[in-house]
């Protein structure tokens, strides 16, 4: 019974050891995914994961020096965690207001009808992973959102707007990512870009191509807005220029709760993200779960 107790000790304390070592080197990589192995290290070590190596190094090591770095771990892990989370008020409507959404529905909205008509609440309204419609579903789907005009474009990516749509252009390179430029007219607030985008997953994929190309198809209208899942953290380094150009990240706007919308509720990675053009405000921004792994991000805002 003892060299058993003693076995899982070892085993525990090794996982320890490389969860720690993970989670140092994914802080060390944060900004800097210029290559696959940074990339990997930064997108898949989020704080709160770094939160638990650190906490379970704290628990099996009486190493001074593995306690130590495992407790830099869990305070930069909480700092961040605190960085994150909001408590704000919800402002009052006020007139002129616009409301936006982006959602993944994880491929399973053709099969979601309960989720159906929380898609057409805002007046822009970006699915990701929609899934495939029957004339049926599609009908069904369209009552359950009378007011929208609605566009699918690549049997993947759909959009629907309380007003028109007046052009489509498909920018994306597809396997590395898809990108839809769509002008669009709302009563009361004038024609606007919208972009939405859906990035591939993988890590080790460079997002460079991708955000350069989705930062082209927003340029030049400061009315832009971008919907999509980037499968991205807004660290990234390929959000710099984004920034140089006035976009502004409306997630890290007034809300309650965590900036993070994946994996379902958990506040491991900000992956969905909304941005803004320098024309817009945002003056709340709200998460809600309907029943994919991705939560809904929903943004109210303003034209300054």
């Amino acid at each position: 019974m003892m060299k058993r107790g003693r076995w899982w000790r070892r085993v525990v304390q090794a996982v320890a050891i490389g969860g720690l070592a993970i989670a140092w080197a994914g802080l060390l990589c944060r900004g800097q995914d210029g290559t696959a192995i940074t990339a990997t290290l930064h997108y898949g070590t989020s704080w709160l994961l770094r939160l638990a190596a650190g906490v379970l190094a704290v628990c099996a090591l009486r190493h001074w020096g593995f306690r130590v770095m495992a407790g830099g771990c869990v305070l930069v892990a909480l700092l961040e965690g605190w960085h994150s989370w909001r408590l704000d008020s919800e402002p009052s409507p006020t007139p002129g207001e616009i409301t936006v959404s982006v959602w993944n529905a994880g491929r399973d909205l053709d099969g979601n009808p309960a989720a159906w008509p929380a898609v057409g609440q805002a007046d822009v309204s970006g699915v990701i992973e929609c899934g495939s419609f029957s004339a049926a579903e599609w009908q069904g789907f369209t009552a359950a959102n009378p007011g929208h005009e609605w566009r699918r474009f690549d049997g993947s990516t759909m959009l629907g707007v309380r007003g028109k749509i007046l052009s489509h252009e498909s920018l994306g390179d597809w396997p590395l990512y898809r990108c839809h430029r769509v002008r669009v007219m709302l009563a009361d607030h004038g024609e606007m870009t919208v972009v939405i985008v859906d990035i591939r997953s993988q890590p080790w994929l460079s997002r460079e191509p991708a955000m350069a190309g989705i930062l082209r198809a927003a340029a030049g209208d400061p009315r832009t807005i971008i919907l999509g899942d980037f499968n991205t953290p807004p660290e990234s380094r390929w959000f710099r220029p984004w920034r140089e150009h006035g976009l502004s990240l409306a997630n890290d706007g007034p809300r309650r709760g965590f900036r993070e919308t994946w994996a379902y509720g958990a506040p491991l990675l900000t992956l969905d993200h909304i941005w803004l053009g320098a024309e817009w405000q945002p003056r709340w921004v709200a998460r809600s779960s309907h029943g994919s792994d991705h939560s809904m991000v929903t943004c109210r805002m303003v034209g300054r």
